[in-house]
């Protein structure tokens, strides 16, 4: 870019700071894990996913310990198998995560009216979302989808009506997907899903390259 000042930002001192590093940080072993901070929910739940995509998948035959490996969610140091900052944030306990990542959640914020504050008295209700990341995602997006006005449909010949949101469940989904994955887990900070009367705002922590304006 020549030579030109440019503002760091916190992921870019992380990133510099960590130059000599050759882990990722997504594949960095926690020092205060083990793999009984392993959720074995969160690993059925995995299974059952990838199932449904692909019933073949060969790795579903794998033990959880192979799996966890094979997905860069476990690592061996020192002799040990032990959970990765991954491992956790994908298939963590509850006190693990809190333990480890106290604000790696997803905030259901809902605002009355259409600003931010309109009520000093009572400014709005929040929903904490904190589960292993497929569970947050699910979790997410049936709560914006449930709040959502439905819209009214009786197909001809069908018996019983159909509500759908305003809001396709894929677009929702895709939102909150894009909150998580795009997020900089580096950082502390919740991803806030913010109801107005009129909209949907997400916002997720970290560094955009895109302005906001745009």
């Amino acid at each position: 870019i020549g030579s030109t000042d440019q503002e760091g930002t916190e992921d870019d001192l992380v990133a510099l700071y960590a130059g000599d590093q050759l882990d990722t940080f997504d594949a960095a072993v926690l020092p205060d894990a083990d793999m009984e901070d392993i959720d074995p929910a969160a690993l059925g739940d995995y299974r059952q996913l990838r199932r449904a995509i692909n019933p073949d998948a060969e790795e579903l035959s794998w033990s959880d310990e192979d799996l966890l490996r094979a997905l860069g969610c476990a690592r061996r140091d020192d002799g040990r198998l032990k959970p990765t900052v991954a491992g956790i944030v994908l298939f963590g306990t509850a006190p693990a995560l809190r333990r480890c990542f106290p604000m790696m959640r997803i905030d259901y914020i809902r605002v009355p009216g259409r600003q931010w504050v309109e009520d000093p008295d009572h400014r709005f209700d929040t929903l904490e979302i904190r589960a292993p990341l497929l569970t947050a995602i699910r979790r997410a997006t049936n709560t914006v989808r449930d709040e959502l006005i439905q819209s009214f449909a009786l197909p001809e010949g069908a018996l019983a009506r159909e509500d759908e949101p305003t809001l396709p469940l894929r677009v929702i989904r895709e939102a909150v997907v894009n909150a998580v994955m795009h997020r900089s887990y580096r950082i502390h900070g919740a991803i806030q899903i913010i109801r107005y009367a009129n909209r949907l705002e997400i916002r997720n922590p970290g560094h955009s390259i895109k302005a906001e304006e745009q």
